[in-house]
């Protein structure tokens, strides 16, 4: 059953979701009746056009007589000569055209001559469409005036418009343009707020894992730090001083843990602030390099494993907060302390440049899948969730420590397997200040 906060949190994407497809509706409507009007418009210039071609014909003497000439063949039942057929279509169209194109309705179409609306049809052109179901919009309008009363009958004067369609659209073009900038922002809209939402949802289950994961990681040190202080309480009562000193001393090391799992929040989220400064300083790459695993090789040793390291190319400076870069370092050995295999074997590689340093930590695990590199530095992701304990901020703090120096973090698959994170970090230039700048950490 879905809660009730949920199913509140739903209630706003709903009414985006459906003031999105009723003003998509109004667009569509607004866009059905510009056609509809647009159309209306159409038809109206096209009869003025033919009233136009029927004052023009007036005034043509051969048309009306060839015209004539038709006409009178029709009613004695004789069949007029295809010369005048012909050459009375041909001067029609070349009238009808010319009108087209003062216009500017340059489009194929088709005409015929009749007598009388019922269509006792005088001449035709070869593409006309008799038939009542014609895909073609066809106009007449009567031949009046002069030639009406010569010939004692009421003529009529067809034009069939065929792809006329392509015509109206033209002259709809803005507000076609409109509707598609309308309804593409919409979509966009509903795409991003699809988005927005999952997102949400995403951060949602992260906090709550991340909340989850925080409460046991510092539930365990102050439960055993609680017992701890307790057992050497009833030591001490009881005159068993080195009982007491046992307990105090894993008491102190219980309190170090939970102060090192506080400072890995604090440390990321005073890197996230709007405006950091980095202590830096000149610092000699080689010795870090050797103070750093120098200090972290107990722990390798302590699982049965070995850290190897090695130093390569020239005696180098680095531009360092020693204290952010060295716990950089030690998440990346951590890292692969933790994931590289068992027993855990660690190389870590320098190569200094002229003008940067990088640094390689390699393990012999099973490596990271490329589809899930990129997420590795994100906060709160964890490749092994629920296989090893930890709070998926250790990378995160690492790509964070790296670019506020102006370098660069990542990661490969080696050849002969494992994973390999490095990080490209700048050399110290002469007449570098102690202080960085300002930088602007956009988490």
């Amino acid at each position: 059953m879905m809660s009730k906060p949920h199913f509140r949190n739903l209630w706003p994407a709903t009414m985006v979701v459906l003031a999105l497809l009723g003003l998509g509706v109004v667009q569509f409507q607004w866009l059905k009746a510009g056609i509809v009007v647009e159309k209306q418009v159409f038809d109206r210039e096209l009869r003025q056009l033919l009233a136009a071609t029927s004052t023009a014909i007036a005034w043509q003497p051969d048309l009306a007589q060839g015209i004539l000439a038709l006409q009178h063949a029709r009613r004695k039942g004789q069949a007029a000569p295809d010369s005048l057929r012909h050459q009375v279509r041909l001067e029609l169209e070349e009238n009808l055209r010319a009108v087209l194109g003062q216009q500017q309705k340059k489009m194929p179409f088709s005409i015929a001559l009749t007598e009388s609306i019922w269509r006792h049809p005088l001449l035709a052109g070869e593409r006309f469409d008799w038939s009542e179901a014609a895909a073609y919009r066809t106009y007449a309008h009567p031949l009046e005036g002069t030639l009406a009363e010569a010939c004692g009958c009421q003529l009529f004067l067809h034009l069939q418009l065929r792809d006329f369609l392509p015509h109206l659209l033209v002259r709809l073009w803005v507000l076609l343009a409109l509707t598609g900038l309308g309804l593409g922002l919409l979509l966009a809209g509903f795409i991003l707020l699809v988005r927005k939402v999952r997102r949400e949802q995403r951060l949602v289950a992260v906090k709550n894992d991340f909340i989850n994961t925080l409460t046991h990681e510092l539930k365990t040190p102050v439960f055993s730090s609680s017992l701890l202080l307790k057992l050497a309480q009833q030591a001490l009562e009881t005159g068993q001083a080195e009982k007491a000193r046992e307990y105090l001393d894993r008491l102190g090391s219980e309190h170090q843990q939970l102060k090192i799992q506080i400072e890995k929040v604090l440390e990321l989220a005073s890197l996230e602030q709007p405006v950091y400064q980095l202590e830096r300083t000149p610092t000699d790459a080689q010795a870090w390099l050797h103070s750093v695993c120098t200090d972290f090789e107990p722990k390798v040793e302590a699982m049965g494993g070995a850290l190897r390291w090695t130093y390569a190319g020239p005696a180098g400076l680095l531009s360092a907060d020693t204290g952010h870069l060295t716990n950089a370092l030690n998440n990346l050995l951590d890292n692969a302390l933790k994931y590289g295999g068992q027993p855990p074997v660690i190389e870590v590689g320098v190569q200094a440049g002229a003008q940067q340093i990088r640094v390689e930590v390699r393990d012999q695990g099973p490596g990271v899948p490329e589809d899930k590199q990129a997420k590795v530095f994100q906060k709160f992701y964890r490749l092994h969730q629920g296989q090893v304990q930890g709070f998926g901020l250790g990378l995160s703090y690492v790509h964070q420590v790296v670019r506020l120096h102006g370098g660069q973090a990542g990661l490969h698959n080696h050849t002969e397997g494992g994973a390999v994170f490095w990080l490209q970090l700048p050399g110290f230039e002469p007449g570098e200040t102690r202080t960085s700048p300002q930088m602007q950490a956009h988490g």
